[in-house]
């Protein structure tokens, strides 16, 4: 290979890298990569989703306090109130009776003495949302005769 030969094959060469370098630059400064794209996380959190994580949350505030008494083996009250915006608890009441006292004063105390939840999600309109509360206790009893220890 003669040397003339040689340098025109070397001058090819390097004006096709120059230029790919100069297009790749040119490339990345309009905006372009070359790295794939990469789609932006989108953090929407469904309306379910908020009210699902806001409604475990004040369950959990309200039983915490809720102490029923010990003799009561099946029994189910329904208390109704209101969260405020500010997350305050107002109007309860017992919407639906066990027929024991103090089963029902026992779940009007849980709400009572809980008083205030985490304040209403944004996304939420209105001054305040009603809440109807079941409180169930369903207790078992085995007989000491089908106990085997």
């Amino acid at each position: 290979m003669d040397l003339k030969k040689f340098f025109n094959i070397f001058l090819v060469l390097f004006v096709i890298s120059f230029a790919h370098v100069s297009f790749a630059q040119d490339m990345r400064l309009a905006g372009f990569s070359r790295k794939a794209p990469v789609k932006p996380v989108q953090n929407k959190i469904s309306y379910e989703d908020v009210m699902n994580s806001y409604m475990i949350d004040m369950e959990h505030r309200i039983k915490s306090n809720w102490f029923p008494q010990q003799d009561s083996f099946k029994n189910k009250t329904v208390v109704t109130f209101q969260i405020m915006r500010d997350g305050t608890i107002k109007s309860s009441k017992i919407s639906e009776s066990s027929g024991d006292k103090q089963f029902d004063g026992d779940a009007m105390k849980a709400v009572q003495k809980t008083g205030k939840v985490a304040p209403l999600p944004n996304n939420i309109l209105g001054e305040y949302i009603d809440i109807i509360f079941t409180f169930e206790r369903v207790s078992y009893l085995v007989k000491k005769d089908r106990y085997d220890r």
